[in-house]
């Protein structure tokens, strides 16, 4: 066993087979949705299991300038919500910040859904300002986004994880590559 330094390529690559593994053993606990006529990169986003069942499923479209995330929650979205907020500001929302200051509606397979918007929010050092919202049902959505306005979503069911299994693979290892060998 190995303590510390960095891992091969090829030790690195067996990770990310192995988590690939686990989200398409998972990928059909929780309804997954992309952006209706997505044809640009995309990847995993955040994933989270808690006593090995499915709690979270995050699908990320677009890249560095441009890019929306949707996690679908296998419980109310509300408590993922208020861990984005305070990984991303690093300070507990208030009560009143809790309200979103907008609604929006977003198209969810063909229905018009009714979201709660947070248009101006800290999404963390690396990804600068975006927005947030919610549609707080069971399963719930969680969307947050940058450079890609939240007017005018419409997302559809979609059940091949593949190309974004593919994305992720890429992502990862083009992030490996440029950090140099090691």
């Amino acid at each position: 066993m190995r303590y510390g330094g960095r891992l091969n390529r090829l030790e690195f690559t067996a990770l990310i087979d192995q988590q690939a593994g686990r989200v398409r053993a998972s990928a059909t606990t929780l309804p997954l949705y992309g952006p209706v006529g997505w044809s640009g990169p995309c990847r995993l986003g955040p994933w989270g299991w808690e006593n090995d069942r499915l709690a979270q499923a995050g699908l990320h479209f677009g890249g560095p300038e441009a890019w929306i995330e949707i996690i679908t929650t296998a419980g109310p979205p509300l408590p993922e919500l208020l861990n984005l907020r305070l990984s991303g500001s690093g300070e507990l929302p208030d009560d009143g910040s809790l309200d979103a200051t907008e609604r929006i509606t977003i198209i969810v397979d063909g229905t018009p859904r009714e979201c709660s918007l947070w248009p101006d929010e800290p999404l963390g050092e690396s990804l600068g300002r975006g927005w947030l919202a919610i549609l707080d049902e069971v399963p719930g959505l969680l969307l947050r986004g940058s450079g890609i306005g939240p007017a005018g979503i419409a997302l559809a069911r979609t059940g091949d994880i593949e190309p974004l299994l593919t994305g992720t693979r890429d992502h990862l290892l083009a992030g490996y590559d440029a950090f140099g060998a090691g």
